[in-house]
């Protein structure tokens, strides 16, 4: 077996790893905002049905940990707005 020499002479390698590194996280990204784009639907369409929802019960609903970054989305886009209600937080349609 062939024993590759380490140091100075490896960065050809390196530089192929780091580029498809760079191409899977591409690819990676790409479907997270292709699959955001339906949550994002099923989220306003929820904040719709159900005025004033709390986060739980929006995670719950699209069985998800998280929604927030689909939330703050919904809310720079101007479709939904958030009000705090004592120590809630809830959502309304715009």
């Amino acid at each position: 077996m062939k024993r590759t020499r380490q140091g100075s002479k490896t960065g050809t390698k390196a530089a192929r790893a780091r580029k498809a590194v760079k191409r899977g996280a591409r690819s990676v990204k790409s479907a997270k905002q292709a699959s955001q784009g339906g949550d994002l639907e099923k989220t306003l369409s929820l904040v719709r049905a159900h005025p004033g929802i709390r986060p739980s019960e929006i995670n719950r609903r699209l069985n998800r940990e998280q929604s927030d970054g689909l939330r703050n989305t919904l809310i720079k886009r101007g479709l939904i707005r958030k009000e705090k209600d004592g120590s809630a937080m809830r959502y309304y349609p715009v």
